[in-house]
């Protein structure tokens, strides 16, 4: 298998939907285990870092290096750049177990992968990836509450109680 051969959508959408197949398996584990990160966030983040490293990949394969070396900077840059956007959206209950946001920290993640796609000019594997993290992000919810239904919550834990006997000193 060539690593340059993206020209068959057929080619591209395999990569992709294996990729995002594995993140989200990787995503059930996590939500029947009650983690924050589950099928929607590992979906969106192995889809997202398969597509940029296909069109890492057609940058390399391009006869231009001067070009390919801007071009690698500027997903370098990016991708470290955007961790701090989706840092921000990520939010912790205050005083509790509970993490908000991760979906949406994937999506900007995703988001800018798409638009560094968008501008190699690498159309139908941007259409190709938008597609599936549309499809994560409608159909992933769906997924979420069937895996719950089915691996109820755990009993809260019950409070420590520790009980200190007053005795009088002699």
């Amino acid at each position: 298998m060539n690593p340059t051969d993206f020209d068959d959508v057929s080619e591209m959408l395999l990569r992709l939907g294996i990729a995002t197949l594995l993140g989200g398996i990787l995503g059930i584990d996590r939500d029947l285990h009650r983690k924050p990160a589950g099928v929607r966030v590992l979906s969106m983040v192995c889809m997202g870092a398969a597509a940029i490293t296909m069109v890492s990949v057609v940058a390399v394969s391009a006869e231009k290096k001067s070009v390919v070396d801007g071009v690698l900077r500027t997903v370098q840059g990016v991708l470290s750049g955007i961790g701090f956007l989706g840092a921000g959206v990520i939010m912790r209950a205050q005083g509790k177990d509970e993490v908000h946001g991760l979906a949406t920290a994937a999506s900007i993640w995703v988001a800018a992968i798409l638009g560094m796609i968008c501008g190699l000019g690498q159309w139908t594997l941007g259409l190709c990836a938008f597609g599936l993290a549309w499809i994560i992000l409608q159909g992933g919810r769906w997924v979420e509450a069937v895996v719950l239904r089915y691996a109820p919550p755990p009993p809260p834990e019950a409070p420590h109680i520790v009980v200190v006997e007053n005795k009088p000193t002699p």
